[in-house]
This record gives C-alpha cells, sequence and structure tokens, in this order.
C-alpha cells in the first residue's frame, strides 16, 4: 500500500460534543479510548468481510482497503499522543513495526511524582486531572504504574523491532528522565532506535532550527526502517545549523551494546 497518515478522532477528542468528550475520561485514557486507535488501525490495515464503510464521499472516490500496509505500520504522536506511541507500542507490539514519540508522557497520575507541580500545581488543575485520570489513577500509586508506559518496558516487548525518543531537556510537563528511564529498559531489550534531546526546549520542540532538523531525523528514521529512500534536506540544511539537539542513542542493542 502507499504511505498513509491517518490520525484517530479517538472518544475524548474535542469537537465532537461535551458527551464524546466526557467518555474520554474517568480513567478511559488507557482502555477505552487506546482500543479506539487499535481498533482504527486494524481497520486501515486490514480488508474485514462485510464492513460496510460510512462516508461523505462516493465509492467511487473513496480508495480501496486496505489503506495501509501492516507490515510497515507506525505509530507516532507529541506528549499524550507520545503517550500512545509508547502504549500502542507495548500492548500491541505485534500491531506496530515502531514508535516514534516526542516529548512523551510516560508515567501517570500517582505514579508520576516528578510533574506533580507541573500538572496539579492547583486545586482547580488537581480536580481537573482527577477528572481525566479517574480517582484509581489518580490515587493507587499501583493502578497507576499499570498505566504507565514506563513501566511496561521490559517485559511487553516481544516482536517490537525499533522505537526512537524526542524530548526537551527543560521539560515542565513530562520530565525527560521518564524518556531515560524508556531508554534504559529499550537497552536492555535489545530493541533499536534513537534518543534525541534539545537544550533550551519545553514541552514541545518549537525552535524552528530544532523542529526542522527532528521531523528529518524522524523522516530518516522510518525511511531506513522501511528501506526507503532519505530526502535531501535541501535548503533546510541551513536552517538546521542551530539546533540544540544532542543525540543520547543510535543504533540497535545486542545484550546492552551497541552496534554502531
Amino acid at each position: 500500500a502507499d504511505p498513509f497518515l491517518y490520525q484517530v478522532n479517538y472518544r475524548g477528542s474535542t469537537g465532537f460534543g461535551a458527551r464524546f468528550l466526557r467518555k474520554g475520561m474517568d480513567g478511559e485514557f488507557y482502555k477505552s479510548l487506546q482500543d479506539d486507535i487499535t481498533d482504527a488501525v486494524k481497520y486501515a490495515t486490514a480488508t474485514p468481510e462485510g464492513v460496510k464503510r460510512v462516508s461523505t464521499y462516493s465509492d467511487q472516490e473513496m480508495p480501496p482497503l486496505p489503506w495501509g500496509d501492516v507490515n510497515r505500520t507506525v505509530i507516532l504522536g507529541g506528549s499524550f499522543g507520545g503517550y500512545s506511541a509508547l502504549w500502542g507500542v507495548t500492548s500491541n507490539p505485534e500491531l506496530y513495526k515502531c514508535a516514534v514519540a516526542i516529548c512523551p508522557i510516560s508515567s501517570v497520575g500517582a505514579a508520576n511524582e516528578e510533574s506533580k507541580k507541573a500538572f496539579r500545581g492547583s486545586p482547580l488543575i488537581a480536580k481537573y486531572w482527577e477528572r481525566i485520570f479517574g480517582k484509581n489513577i489518580s490515587k493507587n500509586k499501583a493502578a497507576a504504574m499499570d498505566a504507565s508506559p514506563m513501566y511496561k518496558f521490559g517485559y511487553h516487548m516481544e516482536g517490537v523491532s525499533s522505537v526512537a525518543l524526542y524530548h526537551g531537556e527543560n521539560d515542565p510537563r513530562a520530565p525527560i528522565e521518564h524518556s531515560y528511564h524508556v531508554l534504559e529498559q529499550l537497552k536492555q531489550c535489545g530493541i533499536a532506535g534513537e534518543m534525541v534531546t534539545f537544550a533550551g526546549e519545553g514541552h514541545g520542540i518549537s525552535k524552528t532550527a530544532n523542529s526542522l532538523y527532528m521531523y528529518y531525523r524522524i523522516e530518516e528514521f522510518l525511511c531506513k526502517k522501511f528501506g526507503m529512500s532519505v530526502f535531501d534536506a535541501g535548503d533546510d540544511k541551513k536552517k538546521m545549523e542551530q539546533n540544540t539537539a544532542t543525540v543520547k542513542w543510535s543504533g540497535g542493542y545486542v545484550n546492552g551494546k551497541s552496534d554502531v
């Protein structure tokens, strides 16, 4: 199949009314919400018998299923999207060939001690996050760890071949230490990939040189992963020269040793 970008409006997404938004609260962020993403990917990469597609387009204008290649499926996202990327690749390693996580939230609720002040620094914010996480994840550390991708690496990774991490070094929302913890798990599991950090960046990579450099590396990472040609950066090369990136890890690991 041709390259295909799939962005899922899972329950909890805005723009579909309050009822749909509430369906993503009370701890559903790692349950039915992630199931929506999983189901969408399975639908897009297969041709189920008897499935009737509902669309505003005519049958002639709609491309036939599958829309994506099950053997070349990547999950990519930033912030909570980064959470979904790490959750997806640890919960359904057979579904994704690799994951790309940008400033990912990898520890949540009561398990996320480092960013309590950043996320829950006022009673109003605390109330909001309790609605999102649900009381159990907000108060019960063991339950919160079960909902945190950071603690799933190491024993849920069979079949996962590569993971790429990109993180701002001054991130107040998703502490970079969490991504370092994930990195150590990747090394121990012998999973290939890379980790790149950006000085002077917070929760998101926003400076032009850094953003260009990061997405060029992501493109390069995915192209190499699937045996595709890497496009030349062209005029963007000069724009990327002022980046503040540090490559912390790049390559594969076997028994804790890098092959590069």
